[in-house]
């Protein structure tokens, strides 16, 4: 799945909120604590993320998704979880190079974008 398609399916409410769960439960209350704070369901809020980042990606950004992608165990989670966690760094005004990939099984653990050759 390319990230358009990642894109495209998680900036829908329903699949988004499905998708938090397979995040596991510590990042999906985080994600629902974000949410509460911006007035949102949990999946309106990770729907709205996903669509900025689409809008928002410049080519470093998708190198270091597909970078984190290609050797998870499971590259479509792993690939949202580097867009939620990109988009809640940036909300707390971290620098964009600074952007951390949070840790799924089989993912980097952590890759700044300015890591990418």
């Amino acid at each position: 799945m390319s990230i358009e398609e990642i894109v495209h399916t998680c900036s829908n409410e329903k699949v988004a909120q499905a998708a938090v769960a397979s995040l596991g439960f510590d990042f999906a209350r985080r994600l629902q604590i974000e949410a509460q704070n911006h007035g949102a369901t949990t999946g309106a809020f990770v729907a709205k993320l996903v669509h900025e980042f689409g809008d928002a990606a410049d080519l470093g950004d998708c190198r270091a998704m597909k970078l984190a992608m290609v050797k998870a165990d499971q590259p479509i989670l792993c690939g949202l979880r580097f867009i939620l966690e990109t988009r809640l760094e940036s909300m707390r005004g971290v620098p964009h190079r600074q952007w951390p990939i949070g840790t799924l099984p089989g993912a980097l653990p952590c890759l700044g974008v300015g890591q990418i050759g």
